[in-house]
């Protein structure tokens, strides 16, 4: 039996333990190798700042709002309910040396029923002029002028001083002459349209006059009074839209000093042809009444009616 050296066995042992270290070595080291870390992403697209002044586009684009200064002009066809007036006037008259002062009271004439005063066209103008953004400027003119012959006098009258007495022939005139201004801000505006109020003056001249064979006499006054207003606008389609305007004016007083007041409601439809030009069609209503304590003179109308107007703006 041949017996190997122990030196053999123990360099067999000593290279076997070497081996696995030299394994078990490297496995750790595969172990605790670290990855590298993954790429960073992409950077997200800059999101742009919201806008926070400056026009935005409207998302329904209408006709007939960019302008500068707006001219209408037109036809009203007055259809007037009541239409009274009084005037009292202080007569003096002379005899010899003798004078004599009378105060003669003026009758509320009715000019329609008893003077024939009937239903007429009459012009009508306005004029917008926009200051700001949101911020206009209106004026508008509209003169009544009544003329009218009654060939026999229904009942007597007082007017100015003056007797008339049934069965007369009368002509008479009746003037109603009122301009406004006003200030118009609009507080709500929207693709479609605005809301906005007003404070407006408003200047009322009032005169009549009535006359027969051998006499004539003509009464007048002048009220200015303040009023506020609103406004609202809409449009049906890009280049129809609907507007309504209205006003209160008051001239506050007590019963023997001089007051007034007035209120008036103007509704229409308008069709913008371009930009520049279009038409009107609505009717417009006044309700007003005055006193005008010296001389004594007091009044009221009442009048309503269609009217048409051709607008121009540039």
């Amino acid at each position: 039996m041949t017996h190997k050296p122990l030196t053999s066995l123990y360099g067999n042992i000593l290279y076997s333990v070497c081996v696995t270290a030299l394994l078990l070595g490297a496995s750790t080291a595969r172990a605790q190798v670290v990855p590298p870390p993954p790429p960073n992403p992409a950077p997200a697209p800059p999101v742009p700042p919201l806008q926070t002044g400056g026009p935005i586009a409207p998302e329904y684009s209408v006709i007939g709002e960019d302008y500068r200064v707006e001219l209408a002009a037109g036809g009203w066809f007055t259809r007037p309910s009541t239409v009274n007036l009084s005037d009292t006037e202080t007569v003096t008259s002379a005899v010899n040396t003798t004078t004599t002062t009378t105060v003669l009271n003026g009758s509320l004439v009715d000019f329609r029923s008893l003077l024939g005063l009937g239903n007429q066209w009459f012009f009508n103008g306005q004029v917008t002029v926009v200051l700001l953004p949101k911020q206009k400027l209106k004026g508008e003119y509209i003169p009544l002028r009544y003329g009218q012959t009654v060939a026999s006098l229904g009942g007597d009258f007082r007017f100015n001083g003056q007797i008339y007495t049934a069965g007369e022939t009368v002509q008479s005139t009746y003037h109603w002459n009122q301009w406004k201004v006003a200030y118009e801000y609009d507080v709500l505006t929207f693709d479609r349209g605005f809301v906005g109020a007003q404070a407006a003056i408003s200047d009322m001249n009032i005169s009549a006059a009535t006359a027969n064979a051998t006499q004539s006499g003509t009464a007048s006054v002048n009220i200015l009074m303040p009023g506020l207003g609103v406004t609202g606008r809409y449009y049906l389609w890009k280049k129809m839209q609907v507007t309504v305007d209205f006003f209160g004016f008051i001239l506050p007083g007590s019963d023997t000093s001089t007051h007034a007041h007035s209120a008036e409601i103007d509704g229409y439809a308008a069709y913008n042809l371009t930009k520049h030009m279009g038409f009107r069609v609505g009717v417009r209503a006044w309700d007003a009444a005055h006193v005008w304590n010296s001389p004594l003179n007091t009044g009221e109308i009442k009048v309503v009616g269609p009217y048409i107007s051709g607008v121009g703006r540039f």
